[in-house]
């Protein structure tokens, strides 16, 4: 089978190569034309090649065929279309493809809009292009099964999502546009320009900030919406594997500005455009090559890449090192005409790339503690305080700045100048602490985070409005430095002030909690994919408003017998606070025809008889194996005390087809004559069902049973929508700076 797929891989990397080759003889020679012309069609190749094979493995999604592993991984037969095709981009090849296929098509504009720099930056924007194309054809998503499989394994529901439909995208599209600045920086060590780069290198740093920013965000929306934890963001390493190239591009962003206008941080810059690109190759590293397998529950495993990626991070660190000692010492300083006011715009934007580079620092080696203590011991990892305590105090510092250094101007300023403007901080920073402290003491560091997020958020909130009434374009950095203030004001309130709390909801009975009345009506199935969700209706009241709340947990077995459970919370979204609601565990209920039955839930204990009985676990050996349904046998392993007595441990086993076979009833200690009779199992519920047989076996009865329960976590979360607020502010001021950058 000819596998046209792999074809297009080995075409678009050989197309790219040519390009880089041409690209390099224009580096020296300008006025080659056939050299220009054969340079940009190549990579026009290149880019309808990784098009073609993109479309190809979206085909093959598509029409299901699993002949090819990495569909029959990823996909399967029940999935809806907006999850197929999400399921190109869910494991390692296939997002790999995607990194290309964005990274080509924002070359051909790269390409159009590099100017007299084209040669030098195509050439570098190429060499990333060459090892990811390795990679690929190194780890291909066209490689073929011997033989087609009659279903695939299908997408995890967890990202089984809207928001994780586009995170992916977005994600990529970032890492991609980070290259760029990289490629520009580079190519003005190499042509000895050291301010002519950052004018055209701004607005795609700006473009890669929005759209890196906006992967992180969605990321932490899934994260809060979906997961059932409650939170948006858990300082997982492959969380942080995203922040880390973010952070150090929002400092470049800053220094290249800085740059722009006073002529400062030439080195710095160059160093941070490198920083932000082989960050991005460095957190690829540790979530593909498995070293974080046993520490993030996102990481993925090694697929036989790891060398390829470190080789590839260190030839980039060694181009850009490499040209920087060579060129340092002609890198002009810039003029210090006297020393620099430490009350003035440009050393309040100093300070704040100060703090983004340490905060960079700490986040990167909290989450390189895996791979660092691997080397000197066992490997471990550092805790989620670790991040909250070494980052509180730089995001005080950070807030301190947003709130009077967007006021000031180039050059000296005067305070009395500043001083009706500070009002609006002042004001600010008077309500945040009067709302924190009527909530309760959060501690003096958190007070002192909510009382300069509020002074941020007033000031930022005068010149937001006064620059969009006076020009939209302009109003950029204020609006995004606003949505830093409100970012933190929803982080304080949501970490300090959430409250919780865990209620038992019997079916039909009402129980309150945390000031809601709320009666379960039930348990209602219904069969999604390769399993049973579970929806739990939950009538919700307070006062006179009234709704149904419909949390759920979804349960699947995968094909190595595994049972995966998903739970899905309700989210009540409020002005003020979300009511969050998540399924922490359910019980069925327990339905018998006499006193002689019982069912038994995993885990728990049942008093019956004399005896007392401990469900510990299924026992599926007698499925191993066994490719005849009839043959298989499930076991239920069963610790019984009698009176009291030395506990002893039973395995009755149901063989599929002979429900009243011998090995389903066991005797039970003691010196009377009783057995147990295994009579049913139910894996979803994780229930059996058991009839005694005995001396003082009892008459039949009228059906009796105890009501199906659940047992919820009822949140109140305050916040969460001055959070959310603030971050897609951020993305709005990034956004509108992007045109006017350009």
């Amino acid at each position: 089978m000819n596998n046209f797929g792999q074809v297009t891989m080995w075409l678009g990397l050989i197309a790219v190569s040519i390009s880089s080759i041409c690209y390099l003889v224009l580096c020296y020679r300008k006025e080659n034309t056939i050299a220009r012309i054969t340079a940009r069609l190549s990579f026009l190749g290149f880019a309808a090649f990784v098009t073609v094979a993109s479309v190809l493995l979206m085909h093959f999604i598509l029409n299901n065929e699993f002949v090819y592993s990495y569909v029959a991984r990823y996909s399967s037969r029940d999935l809806p279309l907006e999850y197929l095709i999400s399921s190109f981009w869910a494991g390692q090849e296939g997002s790999f493809l995607l990194w290309v296929l964005l990274g080509a098509w924002l070359g051909i504009l790269l390409m159009f809009k590099a100017g007299d720099m084209e040669p030098q930056v195509m050439l570098i924007y190429n060499l990333n292009n060459i090892f990811l194309a390795i990679l690929l054809i190194k780890q291909s998503p066209f490689l073929l099964l011997p033989m087609a499989p009659p279903d695939g394994h299908g997408l995890n529901m967890l990202l089984q999502d809207p928001w994780m439909v586009i995170h992916p995208p977005v994600v990529f599209l970032g890492y991609a546009a980070f290259t760029i600045p990289f490629a520009y920086s580079t190519s003005a060590l190499w042509r000895r320009e050291y301010d002519q780069w950052i004018k055209p290198a701004l607005p795609w740093t700006v473009f890669a900030f929005v759209t890196l920013g906006a992967g992180i965000i969605i990321g932490g929306y899934w994260s809060y919406k979906v997961l059932g934890w409650g939170g948006y963001w858990g300082w997982d390493p492959v969380e942080n594997a995203s922040l880390l190239p973010w952070l150090a591009g929002m400092a470049l962003m800053h220094g290249m500005i800085l740059q722009q206008t006073r002529k400062k941080l030439r080195k710095t810059n160059f160093v941070l455009a490198a920083s932000s690109f082989v960050l991005v190759i460095y957190c690829t590293f540790l979530t593909r090559s498995g070293v974080l397998a046993d520490f993030s529950v996102h990481s993925f495993v090694d697929l036989g890449i790891t060398g390829w990626l470190v080789v590839f991070m260190f030839a980039f660190i060694a181009i850009s090192l490499g040209l920087l000692i060579a060129r340092a010492k002609e890198i002009p300083v810039s003029k210090k005409g006297g020393s620099m006011s430490y009350f003035s715009r440009e050393f309040g934007l100093i300070a704040a790339i100060i703090i983004l580079c340490l905060s960079t620092v700490i986040i990167g080696m909290g989450t390189s503690a895996p791979l660092i203590t691997r080397v000197l011991e066992k490997a471990s990892k550092v805790s989620t305080q670790f991040y909250v305590d070494t980052n509180l105090p730089l995001a005080i510092l950070m807030l301190f700045l947003l709130s009077f250094v967007p006021l000031l101007v180039w050059g000296k300023n005067s305070f009395s100048s500043l001083r009706p403007k500070l009002l609006w901080a002042i004001a600010g920073a008077i309500v945040s602490v009067a709302v924190t402290l009527l909530n309760g003491y959060p501690g003096m560091g958190v007070l002192l985070l909510s009382l300069l997020a509020g002074a941020a958020a007033g000031i930022n909130l005068l010149l937001a409005a006064r620059l969009v009434t006076k020009k939209i374009t302009v109003s950029g950095a204020a609006i995004a430095h606003l949505g830093v203030a409100f970012m933190f004001l929803g982080i304080v309130a949501s970490s300090s002030y959430d409250r919780s709390e865990k209620v038992l909801l019997p079916q039909g009975t009402v129980k309150s909690a945390m000031g809601y009345d709320i009666k379960f009506n039930g348990p209602r199935y219904s069969k999604e994919g390769k399993g049973v969700r579970l929806h739990i209706p939950l009538d919700i009241k307070k006062g006179k408003s009234q709704f149904v709340a419909w949390p759920d947990i979804y349960t699947e077995r995968t094909r190595n017998g595994q049972v995966n459970r998903f739970i899905h919370p309700h989210i009540g979204r409020g002005l003020i606070a979300d009511l969050y609601i998540s399924p922490v565990d359910f019980d069925p209920g327990i339905e018998t025809a006499s006193e002689n039955e019982i069912v038994l839930k995993k885990g728990k204990t049942g008093q019956f008889h004399d005896y007392e009985l401990t469900f510990m676990a299924f026992d599926v050996s007698g499925m191993m194996g066994k490719k005849d349904a009839q043959h298989m046998s499930v076991g239920a392993t069963i610790v019984v005390s009698y009176k009291g007595g030395e506990p002893v441990t039973i395995k009755p086993v149901i063989t599929m087809g002979k429900p009243d076979s011998p090995s389903s009833r066991v005797k039970l200690p003691g010196d009377q004559e009783a057995h147990l009779t295994l009579k049913g199992i139910d894996a979803g519920a994780k229930t059996i069902g058991l009839v005694y047989e005995g001396p003082e076996s009892a008459p039949e009865k009228s059906a009796q049973k105890s009501p199906p329960a659940v047992i919820a976590e009822v949140s109140i979360k305050p916040g969460m929508t001055i959070l959310w607020l603030g971050t897609c502010l951020i993305l709005v001021g990034g956004s509108i700076a992007i045109p006017r950058r350009w």
